[in-house]
């Protein structure tokens, strides 16, 4: 992915990596390999098929806006490209898990708001949504994870005194490394807000 001009590398971060992927309608990625497990976070609606070596194209399907999903390829690599084959642009995030095995198994985050999506070998995946019920959250990851801002707004203060700072767009993020930095998710506005977090373990 590193070298495939359709994905921008955004951090790496301990044994975590993180890639945005735009591909115009009707265009296709060039070929790229995967040889670790990946989450991919799709930031609107989208429609792709893939092609992977020595196959013929997957049938088009749709992902909806926060739709994740984990693909396992450490010990399985494999190299396709993926093809928007819908009319809106297609907008991805992919974290990546470089570790080769000895995946950790902490326990499930329990904070306000926070539900556990999915749980895999090399990921955890939690939908965060705060509303006048739930307006502020606050938990912290053993792992480095990667949060993304689906709707809303949201207020981000870190557990270290870090400034604080504002979400507020559609598909905007933060990174955080580990358990030495807790974060706290408030509320902005009157609206609902909701955020997917990917923890690599």
């Amino acid at each position: 992915m590193n070298e495939e001009s359709h994905h921008e590398r955004l951090t790496y971060l301990r044994h975590m990596r993180v890639f945005e992927a735009r591909v115009p309608p009707g265009e296709s990625t060039a070929d790229h390999l995967h040889d670790h497990d990946v989450t991919s976070v799709a930031v609107v609606d989208v429609t792709t098929r893939s092609l992977q070596a020595g196959k013929d194209w997957t049938a088009p399907r749709m992902r909806t806006a926060g739709s994740a999903e984990t693909t396992v390829y450490t010990g399985a690599p494999a190299t396709h490209r993926i093809e928007n084959s819908g009319t809106a642009p297609l907008r991805l995030f992919i974290v990546e898990n470089l570790r080769d095995g000895g995946w950790t198994s902490p326990a499930p985050l329990v904070a306000p708001g926070t539900a556990l999506r999915q749980d895999a070998r090399s990921f955890a995946i939690y939908d965060v949504r705060l509303s006048a019920a739930t307006p502020r959250t606050n938990h912290a990851h053993e792992n480095p994870s990667f949060v993304f801002l689906m709707s809303g707004a949201v207020q981000v203060q870190g557990g270290g005194g870090e400034s604080e700072f504002r979400l507020e767009q559609t598909g905007r993020w933060f990174p955080s490394s580990g358990p030495d930095q807790p974060h706290t998710l408030t509320l902005v506005g009157t609206g609902d807000a909701h955020v997917v977090c990917v923890e690599a373990r």
